[in-house]
C-alpha cells in the first residue's frame, strides 16, 4: 500500500507541475482553456469556474491535464497562434518540472547532501567454489581500480571491460583498510557482466558523509544537479545509439517500477526521519520527465515542438490533421511500450542494493 500511495504522489506532483506550466502560458498568452483537472476522469464535481476556464476534481487520483478547445474565436486557439507562441507553449511543461528539480535539489543540499568519498565497485557477493574466489575475492570488497584504470561504478567498470572483451590483468582493492591488488588468470572474460566469474558486483562507495550547504552554495549545486538531470538522460540516449554504453547495462523505468521506487524511498524517510531519498528521487524523476518530454518523439512536447521548427524552416505549416496523426501513432507506440516496461518492473523488480 504504501508504494502505491507513494507512488500516486509522487508522479502525480510531476505531473501536476508539468500541466501547471502549460496551463500559466496558455493563461499569459490569452488563450482559451476550458478546463485544469485534477486526476482523470469520470468528473467528481467542478470546483470553481473564473472565466472560462473550470477547475475540475476527477475521480482518478492520478495526475492532471489542461484541456484547450477546438472550436472558439480564432485569435483564443492555440493552432492559430505564432510559432514561438506555440513553442513557448510546448515548453512551459518540461520548463516547469526542470523548476520543481532544482528546488528539491536545492532543498536536499540545503539539508543535508550525502557525499560519497573513495567511489568504488563494491563485491556485492563471491560464490563458493568460483573462479573469483580462487584468485582471492571477498564479499564486501571494494574495487578501485582494474588495469590500473580508476573505476568508480559498475557501468565503468563493465564499459572497460567489454572494451578489452573481458581480458582483466588485475584488480586493485580495498580490504578491511588495506589496499591490495589481485592478479587476474587469463582464459575468461572477466567484468562483463555485473555478474562475472563468481564475482557479483554492485555500485558502492568507502565512505560518506552528510554536508549542509549554505543556502546561496546549495543553489548553485542544485541548479547543476537540474540540469545534470536533463543533459545526462539525454547524453546517455546518444552513447547507447553511438554503441559506446551497453544496452543491457540500461533499464527504463516505467510506472510500477517509479513505484518501487518511490515506496522504498519512502519506507527508508519514514524510519530514519530523513527525508533526504525521497526528495531527491522525486528530483530526479521531475528532471527525467523534462528530459523525455524534450525528446523530438511524436506524441511528445518535444515531438510538436519538432513540427513547429519543421514549420518555421519551410515557411509552410504541416497539415494539422496529419500532425495530430502522427502524434496519436506516437502515443499508441509509447502506451505499448509502457506496458512492456511495466511487466518486466513486475517480473523483475528492480534491485536496490544498500
Amino acid at each position: 500500500m504504501i508504494e502505491l500511495v507513494a507512488a500516486l504522489a509522487v508522479v502525480s506532483l510531476l505531473i501536476v507541475v508539468h500541466e501547471l506550466g502549460h496551463f500559466v502560458v496558455a493563461k499569459h498568452l490569452g488563450l482559451r482553456v476550458d478546463e485544469f483537472a485534477l486526476g482523470y476522469p469520470p468528473r467528481l464535481f467542478t470546483l470553481f469556474r473564473v472565466a472560462d476556464t473550470e477547475y475540475t476534481l476527477n475521480l482518478i487520483p492520478f495526475g492532471a491535464y489542461v484541456r484547450l478547445p477546438e472550436e472558439a474565436e480564432p485569435h483564443r486557439l492555440l493552432n492559430n497562434r505564432p510559432a514561438i507562441q506555440r513553442a513557448a507553449f510546448l515548453l512551459a511543461g518540461p520548463f516547469l518540472n526542470l523548476l520543481l528539480a532544482l528546488v528539491l535539489f536545492t532543498v536536499c543540499f540545503a539539508t543535508g547532501w550525502p557525499e560519497a568519498h573513495d567511489l568504488a565497485v563494491a563485491v556485492n557477493k563471491v560464490l563458493p567454489g568460483s573462479v573469483g574466489e580462487a584468485v582471492g575475492f571477498r564479499d564486501a570488497d571494494l574495487i578501485l581500480a582494474v588495469d590500473d584504470r580508476p573505476v568508480s561504478s559498475v557501468l565503468e567498470l563493465v564499459v572497460y571491460a567489454r572494451s578489452v572483451s573481458g581480458a582483466v590483468r588485475s584488480a586493485t582493492l580495498r580490504r578491511e583498510g588495506r589496499r591490495i591488488t589481485l592478479r587476474l588468470p587469463a582464459g575468461g572474460a572477466w567484468f562483463t557482466k555485473t555478474e562475472s566469474r563468481g564475482v557479483d558486483l554492485r555500485n558502492g562507495a568507502g565512505w560518506v558523509e552528510t554536508v549542509a550547504y549554505p543556502l546561496p552554495q546549495a543553489l548553485i549545486r542544485g541548479t547543476g544537479e537540474a540540469l545534470s538531470c536533463v543533459t545526462s538522460l539525454l547524453l546517455l540516449l546518444v552513447d547507447i545509439l553511438r554503441g559506446l554504453i551497453p544496452v543491457d547495462l540500461v533499464r527504463p523505468v516505467g510506472p510500477v517500477g517509479i513505484a518501487q521506487l518511490a515506496g522504498r524511498a519512502t519506507t527508508e524517510a519514514l524510519a530514519s526521519g530523513w527525508w533526504f531519498p525521497l526528495l531527491q528521487l522525486t528530483a530526479t524523476l521531475s528532471g527525467a520527465l523534462a528530459a523525455t518530454n524534450l525528446l523530438p518523439l511524436p506524441g511528445f512536447d518535444g515531438g510538436r515542438l519538432l513540427f513547429v521548427v519543421l514549420e518555421a524552416l519551410r515557411g509552410k505549416r504541416i497539415s494539422p490533421r496529419r500532425e495530430s496523426l502522427v502524434h496519436l501513432i506516437g502515443l499508441i507506440l509509447m502506451l505499448m511500450l509502457i506496458l512492456i516496461i511495466s511487466y518486466y518492473d513486475i517480473t523483475r523488480p528492480i534491485q536496490v542494493h544498500r
